[in-house]
């Protein structure tokens, strides 16, 4: 569900599995800053699996109490990413409410939010880029695209560059992905949970709780400038 094919370790990334090994660098960026763990920074994020990654990986192992061999599996990509586990059986089970729920807890949690429950203007920016990743990767992985940050990014491209007006382009967003209906923005609770609705449609609780100080299209342009400066697709 992560998205890795193998165990990485010492030595991949010259020629095969750098993206994966970009992915680990990055989660091990964002983690040793939330947690203060310093040496689990594994340097600078490119591609490749050398010394500083190894001694990285095994220091963040050996803190999770886990086998501090240097070799990245599927119990070692568990503990990097513990917080998403709730999230990822949300949307294997196809929980969709559940889930887009989650998705804002984790989002808000991501920039000290959780107990406001709202977004102020540019915090989405702060949001760390390992985070965003997996939150899109899971919801591509579980919808089969037809969900995700990755998609919303799509229709917004498209949107901003059909109307320029960031809060007119919101609404067109809005109505491309089913959020906006004669005009209205729909309630929550009208919101469609499955996967008859228009892609793009989820998750999207994360977005009503950023326009009401922001607008209708802010908290969207401002996703999208955070996936591009962490050069998410």
């Amino acid at each position: 569900m992560w998205g890795w094919k193998s165990i990485l370790k010492s030595g991949d990334g010259l020629a095969t599995a750098r993206q994966d090994v970009r992915e680990l660098q990055v989660r091990l960026i964002d983690l040793s800053k939330k947690s203060n763990r310093p040496n689990w920074h594994p340097g600078n994020p490119d591609g490749q699996f050398g010394p500083k990654t190894e001694t990285g990986v095994k220091a963040f192992q050996k803190d999770q109490n886990l086998v501090a061999d240097g070799r990245v599996g599927s119990i070692t990509v568990e503990a990097l990413y513990t917080d998403y586990a709730q999230l990822r059986d949300f949307l294997g089970a196809r929980q969709w409410q559940q889930a887009d729920e989650e998705t804002a807890k984790l989002m808000l949690e991501n920039v000290g939010r959780q107990f406001e429950g709202s977004f102020e203007p540019g915090e989405i920016e702060q949001i760390p880029c390992s985070d965003l990743q997996v939150l899109d990767k899971l919801w591509l992985a579980s919808s089969g695209g037809h969900f995700g940050f990755s998609v919303q990014k799509r229709i917004w491209k498209s949107t901003i560059a059909a109307n320029p007006d960031v809060d007119n382009a919101g609404q067109l967003f809005g109505e491309i992905t089913g959020q906006f209906v004669d005009g209205e923005l729909i309630e929550y609770k009208r919101v469609t949970f499955n996967l008859s609705a228009l892609a793009g449609h989820l998750p999207t609780l994360w977005w009503r709780r950023s326009m009401v100080l922001a607008g209708f299209g802010r908290p969207v342009a401002s996703l999208v400038s955070r996936m591009n400066s962490c050069k998410l697709p």
